[in-house]
């Protein structure tokens, strides 16, 4: 398998670290308390419910319960992402709408007021932008809320709005999963893709000129693959520098077989096999395959810019999902250091728990006291390793595992520079795996010394295309080559792929 070549778009999406947060969930600025925050009149709702910090989002009216959360909070804990290690911050959607998780957008061309408006999202760009950390947006151009002025002229019978959506004969309209609040667009109109992707003021434009780095859009599989590609042509045109991403909650090869659309997919498929894997549903074999067919059905640069995501605002946090703090570390490991771009949903660094929504929709905990601090050190630690190796960020992934009895996850990450690489061990059986890989790599010679960048496996070296392992139960190594000599190198420029 011939590797392809990392453009510079590909090398700057690859290398991020990404934070996700839900904004009303997140922090309040300005030092408020909830019911402070929450007296604020955009926050007049009919159903509304108002809740302090440290309630409970269980027994909710869906999409109703508030807690005050803003952009101003995110900007004041910005330090705390630094030091972790962060680069980017994803944001579910800002734009007003009736809910707490905004994704029944009223408006696409403004900020929600319970979020501080505009004024706060670009003091957040600066503050992030300062710190060379990058800001992604959510868009959703499947559907609108009913209470959208389309969607009410479109209702009134007004004609230049009514094919913007999808009516029937009884005065029923397509929405999203029979959600009736969710009209869809029409998205076969050229006047809604001049809206929202096409036009130099639309939607996905607007907001790209106004300080926004990247987007993730909502349901894929109901935006398109044409579309999709259309999108990517013209913002692209525009915004070189943009990264435009999926969601598919499944497996994406055919977005990336098509072509010319999203640079990368939030990769459930990862997910799946994750939790799967540590769960003890499937076995090593179908969990280095899932690796596998991820290189062949992405493509390398398709994969590298995925993201690599455990849990998310729908999905069960990672600790209640595999129910065992010595799996999640291993989950997160995985997370890492496979191909793609590592997507930490806010919270999980210090232990989160959380069931399916909204359960997974809690307010992030910021007393220390409340913290499982060996998982942030460990998720910083992580990240320090990603970030200081270019083979975990944009290198190549041969797939080693399968060829092994036992239940391990074995890959080799490589760029085309020797002494780029990591080898990467993630046991998860009950005995220690104890044998002799062979590499089909030609770039680690006979004699170069492997060391454990997580300071648990013992060192080895490389032996004639071989190594010996010797890797504890439910654990893993991430070796990387050493120079030991002071006059000799192993690794030499010329021999650069």
């Amino acid at each position: 398998m011939k590797t392809p070549a990392i453009d510079a778009l590909t090398r700057r999406l690859a290398s991020q670290v990404v934070y996700q947060i839900l904004p009303e969930r997140f922090a309040i600025g300005g030092g408020l308390s909830s019911r402070d925050k929450l007296a604020d009149p955009a926050y007049d709702l009919p159903g509304a419910v108002k809740r302090d910090w440290d309630d409970t989002t269980l027994n909710q009216s869906w999409g109703q319960q508030f807690f005050g959360g803003d952009l101003d909070g995110i900007t004041a804990k910005l330090d705390y992402l630094g030091d972790l290690g962060v680069t980017g911050v994803y944001l579910t959607p800002v734009f007003p709408a009736p809910s707490n998780h905004k994704y029944d957008a009223t408006d696409f061309f403004s900020v929600d007021a319970m979020f501080g408006g505009e004024a706060a999202l670009q003091r957040l760009i600066q503050a992030l932008h300062a710190r060379g950390m990058s800001l992604t947006l959510d868009a959703v151009l499947n559907h609108v809320s009913d209470q959208h002025p389309w969607f009410l002229a479109a209702q009134a019978g007004d004609l230049t709005k009514r094919d913007w959506f999808t009516f029937r004969e009884d005065g029923s309209y397509l929405c999203w999963q029979d959600y009736g609040p969710m009209p869809e667009l029409n998205l076969s109109n050229p006047a809604v893709r001049d809206v929202l992707y096409r036009d130099p003021d639309s939607l996905v434009q607007h907001w790209l000129a106004r300080g926004v780095d990247n987007w993730r859009f909502d349901v894929a599989q109901d935006v398109g693959i044409p579309v999709a590609q259309e999108m990517s042509s013209i913002v692209g045109a525009r915004f070189p520098h943009a990264g435009l991403l999926g969601e598919l909650n499944g497996f994406s090869g055919s977005w990336f077989e098509a072509g010319g659309g999203f640079q990368g997919m939030m990769n459930y498929w990862y997910r799946t096999a994750t939790l799967a894997w540590l769960a003890g549903e499937i076995d090593s074999v179908q969990m280095n395959h899932a690796v596998r067919d991820a290189r062949m059905g992405y493509g390398l640069k398709g994969l590298l810019c995925s993201w690599n995501m455990l849990s998310s605002h729908d999905t069960p946090r990672l600790i209640t999902s595999l129910g065992d703090a010595e799996k999640a570390r291993l989950a997160l490991l995985m997370q890492f250091t496979l191909p793609g771009v590592p997507l930490v949903y806010y919270g999980e660094e210090i232990g989160m728990e959380g069931g399916a929504d909204p359960d997974c929709r809690r307010t992030m905990r910021w007393d220390p006291a409340q913290w499982n601090h060996a998982q942030r050190d460990w998720v910083k630690r992580l990240i320090s390793i990603r970030q200081t190796n270019p083979a975990l960020q944009v290198g190549e992934v041969t797939v080693l595992g399968d060829r092994l009895a036992g239940n391990a996850l074995v890959f080799l990450r490589h760029t085309v520079v020797p002494g780029e690489e990591a080898l990467v061990i993630v046991n998860n059986a009950d005995e220690p795996l104890q044998v002799r890989l062979m590499l089909p790599y030609s770039h680690w010679y006979d004699g170069v010394p492997l060391r454990d960048a997580l300071g648990a496996a013992p060192d080895t070296k490389v032996q004639a295309a071989s190594v010996k392992l010797d890797i504890a139960p439910r654990s893993g190594a991430v070796y990387q080559a050493t120079e030991p000599h002071t006059h000799y190198t192993y690794f030499k420029p010329r021999n650069r792929g």
